[in-house]
């Protein structure tokens, strides 16, 4: 009996290691968004991870889109194994990575560092999925700040009736729109800038990252300006079919996100250094105080109203603004 036992224990330990080493091996497909194609930065990032995830046991081969909307649809479709998004556009998939873009709730980008960290934490790997989807990355792509074609319209309150140039499927943004009682020009991340430069629309809203690639500068103009105010942070996300990845894999590249925060994030604050002093727009405390806390009401209700954002992740990046500065006005509220 012991004679046949050890082979067949040995030879089923085989199978189990081939089996998982094909499993964890096979050539996969990730689908790359970047506006650029190929030549963008969003994919030379993802060219980086390529070589990690080799490391981890998965060869994949890169699908540059130049079309968001098609990205995701063949992620759905199941015709990528893997695909990068904007969180925005990932929110549809797997709501608690995604709320990290909130409004107003990363306003700097060592927050944002923060809240990627925890995501890292095998703890809290089950809020990264939503069925047969998971957030493997979430990683920096700028702060979103408002472009304005005249300096004067520098307060919520002097953008009601201007045109905004306005990602249509974006729910939040919408919503913002029509509280400031402006009019949506309905555009998608490949033409909104256009939009905003032949005078379409009065104000955009971008991370800085696409001030130069998009020539906002157009807009802007001589009278325009940016308001230096994040009003959000721009992420980019790796969505996976977690059926089809170990749990590990996705671990390790969700650390790896994390690890090379700051490598990756180096793009974003060379755009934002490089945007010429003529162009910001500075606004005092008394105004960040108010627009602080219409976003926290604004994020209050896209969670228990529209059901846009994820209630555990608004409440962690509430934790982690109070931690950097407790006069907030949500510190004492604890609302979200």
């Amino acid at each position: 009996m012991k004679k046949h036992f050890i082979p067949f224990c040995l030879l089923t330990l085989c199978a189990l290691g081939i089996a998982h080493n094909a499993f964890a091996g096979e050539a996969k497909t990730l689908c790359v968004y970047d506006p650029s194609g190929a030549n963008g930065d969003a994919y030379a990032t993802m060219k980086d991870y390529q070589v990690a995830a080799s490391a981890w046991g998965v060869d994949f081969t890169l699908k540059p889109y130049t079309n968001e909307k098609t990205a995701a649809d063949d992620f759905k479709a199941d015709k990528c194994d893997a695909v990068f998004l904007t969180g925005v556009r990932a929110r549809g998939f797997t709501k608690f990575a995604a709320t990290v873009e909130a409004l107003g709730a990363t306003p700097s980008y060592e927050l944002l560092g923060k809240a990627i960290a925890l995501m890292a934490q095998p703890k809290v790997a089950p809020k990264l999925k939503s069925g047969d989807y998971e957030t493997a990355m979430v990683m920096p792509m700028g702060a979103v700040y408002i472009m304005v074609r005249d300096k004067s319209w520098n307060s919520i309150e002097s953008i009601a009736g201007k045109k905004i140039s306005t990602i249509g499927f974006d729910a939040a943004a919408t919503y913002m729109v029509k509280l400031a009682g402006a009019s949506m020009v309905a555009a998608d991340i490949s033409t909104f800038g256009g939009i905003f430069n032949n005078g379409a629309a009065d104000i955009c809203y971008a991370p800085a990252t696409a001030f130069k690639p998009l020539e906002l500068e157009k807009g802007v103009k001589d009278k325009g300006g940016i308001i230096r105010y994040p009003i959000a942070q721009l992420t980019g996300q790796v969505l996976i079919h977690s059926s089809k990845f170990t749990p590990e894999f996705a671990q390790s590249s969700r650390e790896y996100g994390s690890q090379n925060f700051g490598k990756i994030l180096q793009l974003s604050t060379k755009s934002d250094a490089s945007i010429a002093s003529k162009y910001w727009i500075d606004i005092d405390k008394d105004a960040k105080a108010r627009y602080d806390a219409l976003f926290q009401d604004v994020r209050i209700k896209l969670r228990d109203e529209d059901k846009i954002y994820d209630k555990e992740m608004l409440g962690m990046m509430r934790r982690l603004r109070c931690k950097e500065d407790n006069a907030r006005p949500e510190c004492a509220q604890k609302r979200e």
